[in-house]
């Protein structure tokens, strides 16, 4: 399955299988300092997503690409039907933020199109290979 499309809890499970060093759920619920029932509720969906804090500790404990961190952040908000937990106060209180509110309400209406999206990242990824 692709891992895009996952619930916030089954991701969670695979990674922190998936980890070097065979993290177990006891270890990761002690470095969270939260429950072990409290997180095997998380990883089996009974549960909401971590907030933005413990999103990080996860992020870094299970040693997360940054493409993963991002769509550990992604599923959770997905799963708590918000924006991901790492943006809210980037888009409200950035100076980027005006802009990117500006662009997201012009997408919303149909002004920015998937294509025009796609050809702002692929320039801005053009720009880093620089």
């Amino acid at each position: 399955m692709d891992e895009r499309y996952m619930r916030f809890g089954d991701f969670l499970k695979k990674k922190r299988l998936d980890a070097p060093g065979e993290i177990t759920l006891k270890d990761l619920s002690e470095r969270l300092d939260i429950s072990l029932s409290f997180l095997s509720d998380i990883e089996n969906n009974r549960r909401k997503p971590f907030d933005s804090d413990k999103l990080g500790i996860v992020a870094h404990e299970l040693n997360l690409s940054d493409e993963d961190k991002d769509l550990l952040f992604d599923l959770a908000g997905r799963e708590r039907k918000a924006v991901s937990p790492d943006l809210p106060e980037y888009i409200m209180y950035s100076d980027v933020g005006e802009y990117a509110r500006i662009a997201l309400r012009k997408s919303k209406a149909g002004d920015i199109t998937v294509e025009d999206w796609k050809k702002f990242i692929d320039e801005q990824e053009n720009k880093k290979k620089e």
